[in-house]
């Protein structure tokens, strides 16, 4: 007996060496890294330590590690992480990292319910998702061009299917997926104001500037070109309008409502300005939210860009589906405002700048030989965008069942220049024929079999979601795929990681189906 105690307190013992020796070397390890935070010089330091809580909180909980991504859009171009690594490519591999430290620490947790209730949510998307994938893969394998361009917009989409499944995976509570509804909204935001910025200011190159005697330029924020800045825009105003008006209703409901015993009780328990500040609460947050929308939509408006105002009239009309038949006479409202407005561009009551871009777009819409038809100062832009896509056709064409390959347009557009348009634009001017001409008819049709089930998700939540705010933030969703799919009649919106943004609202669809079943 007396041997076993001895045993064991030797045992205590060492245990005891060991644990005191691990505090050692772990208290030493803490003043080593305090000795190399203190010698850093102050600016290095603070950066230090931002990128250290940006990496804790995403170890925390890896959705921290989605919102990263979302938030990184718009500074992807201007700064960069050592080794070259932009600013969301580091935050792609900070989410996929901390996600999947997660899933080993729980793996009694399933990653995504592929089924609930006993219905299939799932399954058909992720089955188009790879369906597209292969698609990408397949027409990279037979390129003729650049392997490399098509490993770079390949892994591209595989970046946008990440996000989607990440948010899939890790908005499970409310709090959550207000979060990713808040990054959403926030980051977009950020990119408003500097576009608005630069249009009053008039901070832009020589070739945006919409006038010769005004001095104010096209917005184009830290994306570089206006159109593309524009696009982003349109994935983001539908959600922040939804959201206002929701935010009012809910509002207006909550001023209508009797209170309750409980209430009264509360009231009685508490300062008597309560009720008073709580109300002034909501108040600034419906005219946060309506602030909000008009920021992001000064921004689309100081863009200039036709093919954005063309998108932005697709996602009211995308609005008006998703509420019903009761946003009917909203659209008519909608529909009457834009003849007003080309009626008054007409009779010379707007800018002349502004009325000579309402009356270019009906020469925008239309379809022509950019080889045949005389340039002019008025019509190069258009002239120039229908060279891009007859380029873009005639890659199709030469190349019918899997295109050129991925991010090939530019490699391959010098056999297929129209007339004396020689340089490349980078895209078609049009995203429907760019997946022809990168991918053929397999890419195409399984582009629009992909975006159809996205289309198909959004029925259905709208069909099982009836609470106000997020009923309205899966009609703000609505909003931005119809406004994308308009924009992409003459912009590529897949490029510069904007579709992260758009990959998380696709995302954000299936998350609202059933967030409390989640």
């Amino acid at each position: 007996m007396l041997k076993g105690d001895r045993v064991r307190l030797t045992n205590l013992r060492e245990r005891l060496v060991t644990l005191s020796s691990c505090h050692l070397v772990m208290a030493l390890i803490l003043v080593a890294v305090a000795l190399a935070l203190a010698l850093l010089p102050l600016p290095t330091l603070a950066l230090t330590l931002f990128y250290a809580l940006l990496i804790l909180l995403a170890l925390i909980d890896p959705i921290f590690g989605l919102y990263w991504a979302i938030l990184s859009v718009p500074v992807q171009e201007l700064v960069h992480l050592p080794g070259g690594v932009s600013y969301t490519q580091g935050a792609m591999l900070l989410a996929l990292g901390a996600w999947a430290l997660h899933t080993l620490a729980h793996p009694e947790q399933p990653i995504f319910n592929l089924r609930h209730g006993g219905d299939d949510l799932l399954a058909p998307q992720v089955w188009l998702w790879g369906a597209f994938l292969w698609a990408l893969l397949l027409a990279m394998a037979f390129s003729p061009y650049s392997r490399a361009e098509a490993i770079k917009e390949t892994l591209r989409w595989f970046e946008a299917f990440l996000i989607w499944l990440m948010a899939l995976a890790l908005a499970r509570r409310p709090w959550q997926i207000a979060g990713l509804i808040a990054c959403l909204l926030l980051a977009p935001a950020t990119e408003a104001l500097i576009g608005v910025t630069q249009f009053i200011t008039g901070d832009g190159p020589p070739s945006f500037r919409i006038s010769p005697t005004l001095p104010f330029v096209r917005a184009y924020g830290t994306i570089g070109q206006p159109n593309s800045f524009a696009g982003y825009m349109n994935m983001a105003w539908p959600l922040a309008a939804a959201l206002a008006v929701g935010a009012t209703l809910v509002l207006w409901q909550r001023r209508d409502r009797q209170p309750t015993t409980d209430d009264r009780r509360l009231i009685r328990r508490s300062f008597s300005i309560f009720n008073f500040q709580f109300s002034i609460s909501n108040f600034l947050q419906v005219l946060s939210s309506w602030l909000l929308l008009l920021l992001l939509l000064s921004a689309l408006a100081a863009s200039l860009s036709r093919g954005a105002w063309v998108g932005s009239a697709c996602g009211v009309a995308g609005l008006a589906l998703a509420l019903g038949s009761r946003a009917r006479r909203w659209v008519l409202a909608a529909l009457g405002l834009g003849v007003l407005a080309l009626a008054l561009g007409g009779a010379g009551l707007l800018p002349d700048v502004l009325a000579d871009r309402l009356a270019s777009i009906t020469r925008y819409l239309a379809i022509f030989d950019a080889g045949v038809v005389a340039i002019t100062p008025q019509n190069f832009a258009v002239v120039e965008r229908m060279a891009q896509m007859q380029a873009g056709w005639g890659m199709f064409l030469a190349h019918p069942l899997t295109g050129v390959g991925p991010g090939n347009f530019t490699p391959a557009y010098p056999t297929f220049a129209v007339g004396t348009w020689y340089a490349s634009r980078g895209h078609a001017h049009n995203y429907y024929i760019h997946m022809l001409a990168e991918t053929g008819l397999i890419g195409a049709l399984a582009y629009v079999a992909l975006l159809a089930g996205v289309i198909r998700q959004a029925i259905a939540t709208l069909r099982a979601e009836n609470r106000t705010i997020w009923r309205s933030a899966a009609i703000g969703c609505c909003g931005i795929i119809a406004a994308v799919v308009g924009h992409d009649l003459f912009e590529n919106l897949h490029a510069l990681s904007m579709g992260i943004q758009l990959a998380a609202v696709w995302g954000l669809l299936v998350v609202l189906e059933k967030p409390a079943t989640r």
